[in-house]
């Protein structure tokens, strides 16, 4: 069902209904800038998961109300947007169900093939023939020889012990009845595998289930009924191109995008291929590279969080860049970003995006504080809570002349915002302590690890080969 179809009254807040009233009607640039100050961002009890938003789990993923909103108010149909760090989607679906074309990018395999699923209508002939397919999964048959070259490679952590022989085989008739629709049905093998990773990571999630057949049955049926449902909703569907790459360097001509609308990762908050790690390897995916190249992963730089710190700065500052090149004068670039912590520090991205934006061309028009819903809060073990996050929202007015691949410009503004951050920590030590206080000799180590970071910023981010 089309989310305006599903709207609710919500006592004491703004309500769908008027959520939606606020996007409707062709408003000048003035006018839809002004709707941004009338929108109630917490979105509390809203509608979230409809149609082809279901299909997969993903950590940390932003609501759809929040693309939705500058869709409506900052593009028309047939315009474009971007979102360099899709994830799962999410922004796409929505451009797609409003008839803009999109392209989304993500580095995570993964995230990639879900987002190509979520916006690919499949005819109904063969939707009904992976029905027949899936009948089939039974009468598969795997060698114990199979099953012990698959125990032998899985991941060498403590989960895998879930990964029974009985698992294991059941995973592998299902595998193995998909990648009989590799050749001659690639929508149906791409929903095959989606449905097949949704299954494992309910298996992850919840230590075991009882009957997975009986789960990725149902995955497939879900998958199907809204891709159904979309098809009936979407009459002339838009373009949508799907891109597995580097943000920092996007495959994307210059000047096409009208909008971009992303959530980059978090510093040190959230490893996405230690969680998509047994997705990844079911779908013979390679997590190591992955893992080498994600931006904001607390894996990297154990010795000194502050270098990770100079990194992620680094990388969001080339991927800014290339926003910035692919977009078109006076488009609208919105960025979800929330707070993070290293080593009790407090770190306010956004305020560093900020200081990055009139630097490559962009002007600063809103910051939007949003608290988030408390059903949806990502915990983090590093840094506790993510209890809210910020929107800022940008408007190019001038392209940068930089490249993003130009070293001497990404260390020379990363070095004068670590140089800022690092007089604040020696102005306030501790500003973001959970959990066990730690003591004043050892926050004042920070001061000692900002300048060592400072010192191997030149080299540190260089970008990875």
């Amino acid at each position: 069902m089309d989310y305006e179809h599903i709207q609710t009254t919500l006592d004491g807040k703004t309500s769908e209904n008027k959520f939606l009233s606020l996007l409707k009607g062709v408003k000048s640039f003035s006018e839809s800038l002004d709707a941004l100050d009338h929108i109630d961002w917490d979105f509390s009890g809203f509608t979230t998961q409809y149609l082809t938003h279901k299909f997969h789990s993903y950590p940390a993923r932003f609501i759809p109300q929040i693309p939705l909103s500058f869709i409506r108010l900052f593009t028309k149909p047939n315009d474009s947007i971007l979102d360099p760090f899709c994830g799962c989607g999410t922004s796409l679906v929505e451009a797609f169900l409003h008839e803009r074309n999109s392209i989304g990018n993500d580095f995570n395999p993964l995230a990639a093939l879900i987002s190509k699923v979520k916006v690919t209508l499949v005819p109904q002939k063969e939707l009904k023939y992976l029905q027949k397919k899936v009948k089939t999964i039974d009468k598969m048959e795997i060698s114990p020889t199979e099953i012990d070259h698959i125990s032998e490679r899985l991941p060498s952590r403590k989960i895998s012990s879930i990964f029974s022989e009985s698992v294991i085989y059941e995973l592998s008739k299902i595998k193995e009845m998909i990648q009989s629709l590799r050749e001659n049905h690639r929508d149906i093998f791409d929903i095959g595998r989606i449905a097949l990773s949704s299954t494992i990571w309910s298996i992850v999630e919840n230590n075991g289930v009882k009957d997975i057949g009986n789960l990725f049955r149902k995955r497939i049926d879900m998958i199907m009924e809204e891709l159904r449902s979309m098809d009936r909703l979407v009459s002339s569907p838009p373009d949508c191109l799907i891109l597995s790459g580097d943000a920092r360097k996007l495959e994307v001509p210059d000047d096409v995008v009208k909008l971009v609308i992303t959530s980059p990762p978090y510093v040190n908050a959230l490893d996405y291929y230690r969680i998509h790690m047994y997705n990844m390897f079911w779908l013979d995916m390679d997590f190591g590279l992955f893992r080498k190249h994600e931006i904001g992963a607390h894996s990297h730089y154990v010795a000194n969080r502050f270098r990770l710190l100079t990194e992620y700065l680094a990388d969001m500052l080339r991927a800014m860049i290339e926003m910035n090149r692919v977009m078109k004068i006076e488009g609208i670039c919105a960025i979800v970003v929330g707070n993070s912590s290293l080593e009790y520090e407090l770190i306010e991205s956004y305020k560093h995006f900020s200081s990055f934006a009139p630097e490559i061309g962009f002007k600063i028009q809103k910051t939007i504080y949003r608290n988030i819903d408390t059903k949806r809060k990502y915990t983090s073990t590093d840094i506790g809570n993510i209890d809210d996050e910020y929107i800022l929202v940008l408007q190019k007015k001038s392209s940068c002349p930089i490249p993003s691949t130009d070293n001497e410009f990404v260390t020379q503004i990363v070095s004068k915002e670590m140089e800022k951050f690092q007089k604040q920590v020696n102005s306030v030590q501790g500003t973001s302590i959970t959990g066990r206080k730690p003591t004043k000799e050892r926050l004042r180590e920070n001061i000692e690890r900002i300048a060592e970071a400072i010192t191997h910023l030149p080299k540190d981010i260089k970008m990875k080969k």
